[in-house]
């Protein structure tokens, strides 16, 4: 026995790192990784407010030594044409309006930094104004807010229809250190919608290695996050007929804070490859949705393949995470708190691949099922490791029909959450206390890629896999 588990640690060590080599590989070198743990949860954000759910972002302050450009305050457009790869663009701190860039363009060696220089940038403007930050066929830039020491949000987003969008054939970008609140619409969003014009059409354009990481997005009329279209496999009518939207190729979207959103906290479509959700709080989204089913708090929509892993959503009023993905959907390590709807959503829209796995989350206090499953052309369904507490109907898992193919190991079902012996529940603290039944009682998810927990601990660390996000 003990010569097998030194065996298993030893492998679960090697994925580790070569886990992390891949994502170097797949990242923007621009792109600064997360030092932060999703359990870094009190801190006060930049407009006064103070609230346990924000996590603050890591900031590497850039030393900004040279500017190779300064946008004036009177200015509400860049023209990029003659800027060359590898600029730094500075916004210089104070409140000013709405702005543009359009045709930057850097290279992957040499990206466009835009950056604040000497405090708080404020981009103020009203509900009704199309934007308050916007990016025009631009590519290989980064949008930082970390380029003043001891400011975590150096870019204040204020106001727009849509407070930032990355649109018309942007590519290639990373946005951190950024909040952004009041939006009419979404508070950041980045996708190029298909028209008549084929150059926006699937097939002739990939938005591909975006990283959108520590941020805090709050207060806004729809999605916090929306990144890519939400009707792939459809497409949307125009007057030429309908067009397909565009992929996504090589998304990562960690660290960030949504909160008090109109619509689902992250929402993401389209994301055929190399698409990681990872790392956020999402709490409280869905306050005022344009329609049904828009309440949920994360949502892996059409088109939408990769991992969703050691995320905490809290009071959705509709499911809290919802999947409709690709079907090489890998979901694990998430806490899911007080649902209105299930705790986890399943259904089949555009599912050519073969599994949808759960596997090691958390789920506390659904009004609806644990577990829904109406993912009835997946050819198999898995569930394995799930803490399942106090669903209000009773299901802890269930499926639309027997059409739903399920796999379903060492799941733990319970009717109070203090029977998991968190160290600290009510205050986000989700370690396990010595004497907790979740201990060394999960099945081997080792073939699933899984050898960390929620905190980034190497699991096993005991006998065999803890069951639930967080291993002891």
């Amino acid at each position: 026995m003990k010569i097998k588990l030194y065996l298993l640690r030893i492998t679960a060590g090697l994925l580790v790192i070569a886990s992390f080599a891949m994502c170097a590989k797949q990242t923007l070198k621009v792109d600064n990784l997360p030092a932060t743990t999703p359990s870094s949860t009190a801190a006060a954000d930049t407009s006064g407010k103070t609230t346990d759910s924000v996590k603050m972002p890591v900031n590497t302050a850039l030393p900004i030594t040279t500017c190779s450009y300064t946008v004036q305050a009177s200015q509400w457009m860049v023209d990029g044409t003659s800027i060359a790869p590898g600029s730094v663009i500075c916004i210089p701190a104070g409140t000013r309006g709405a702005l543009l860039f359009k045709n930057l363009k850097g290279t992957a060696d040499k990206p466009i930094i835009i950056v604040n220089k000497g405090g708080k940038v404020n981009f103020l403007t009203s509900k009704t104004a199309s934007y308050a930050f916007k990016t025009q066929n631009c590519q290989y830039f980064k949008i930082t807010g970390n380029g003043a020491s001891g400011i975590n949000y150096g870019f204040i987003v204020d106001g727009g229809n849509i407070g930032m969008t990355m649109d018309d054939l942007s590519s290639d970008f990373e946005i951190s250190n950024v909040q952004v609140r009041n939006s009419g619409f979404a508070g950041i969003m980045a996708k190029t919608d298909p028209s008549c014009d084929i150059k926006t059409q699937r097939g002739h354009f990939t938005m591909k290695n975006v990283s959108i990481h520590d941020n805090y997005v709050h207060d806004t009329g729809g999605e916090g996050l929306y990144i890519g279209n939400s009707f792939y496999a459809t497409g949307v009518s125009t007057s030429c007929g309908t067009a397909l939207p565009h992929d996504v190729v090589n998304l990562k979207v960690y660290n960030n804070t949504t909160e008090q959103t109109g619509c689902e906290g992250i929402q993401v479509g389209g994301a055929v490859s190399g698409c990681e959700v990872y790392n956020n709080i999402v709490k409280t989204p869905g306050i005022k949705p344009f329609a049904s089913a828009q309440n949920n708090g994360i949502q892996l929509g059409e088109g939408t393949g990769g991992k969703c892993y050691n995320n905490l959503v809290k009071d959705a009023p509709g499911n809290g995470i919802i999947v409709l993905g690709l079907g090489d959907n890998l979901v694990f390590n998430n806490f899911i708190i007080r649902a209105s709807g299930h705790g986890i959503f399943a259904d089949s829209r555009y599912t050519p691949g073969p599994n949808f796995a759960f596997i090691n989350n958390t789920i506390v206090s659904p009004a609806m099922s644990g577990i829904r499953l109406n993912s009835t052309s997946i050819p198999m369904n898995t569930a394995i490791n799930n803490v399942i507490i106090n669903p209000g109907s009773g299901q802890y898992i269930s499926k639309m029909n027997s059409s739903v193919k399920l796999t379903s190991l060492n799941n733990y079902q319970g009717g109070d959450v203090s029977e998991c012996a968190f160290v600290n529940f009510a205050g986000d603290d989700f370690h396990l206390q010595g004497k907790s039944p979740l201990i060394n009682a999960g099945a081997n998810v080792l073939s699933y890629g899984i050898v960390s927990d929620y905190y980034k601990k190497l699991r096993p660390s005991g006998l065999s896999y803890d069951i639930g996000a967080t291993e002891y």
